[in-house]
């Protein structure tokens, strides 16, 4: 298990979303046998409980996300969601895709920790944080 929650992966994807740069339009595809559509409900407690820390992110996301859109209004009402199902998308294809076995699920975490530390890390010195928190 990768996460214990449904709410985890909520509050986690669109982060991956952003840093991946991935959105992802709403998934309307419908059950043929109740003509539902496919869903992963997140508990409204646990969304509840997780209140902070979706804030946090969802603030910081529309803090960072001028590039797409200059006006915040704008930028609040459309990319939030896109990012979290983006981010999910990429949760699944980097961590769940193709994965059979437990070894194989934890080589995948693997492989994802080392390419988001490359990705996001590796150009980012201490010096560098220092400067922006100094600012």
């Amino acid at each position: 298990k990768l996460f214990d929650r449904n709410v985890d992966v909520y509050t986690n994807a669109p982060l991956v979303g952003f840093l991946y740069g991935r959105l992802a339009d709403p998934d309307d595809e419908k059950n043929p046998e109740n003509g539902q559509v496919y869903n992963q409900n997140v508990m409204g407690d646990r969304v509840i409980y997780s209140q902070e820390e979706l804030m946090f992110n969802f603030r910081l996301i529309m803090l960072l996300d001028a590039a797409y859109e200059p006006d915040k209004e704008a930028r609040i009402n459309e990319r939030f969601d896109s990012y979290v199902r983006g981010g999910v998308d990429v949760l699944y294809e980097k961590l769940i895709e193709g994965a059979n076995s437990p070894d194989d699920f934890v080589t995948k975490l693997f492989e994802f920790l080392a390419e988001f530390d490359e990705r996001f890390n590796s150009s980012v010195s201490s010096d560098d944080i220092l400067s922006l928190c100094t600012k």
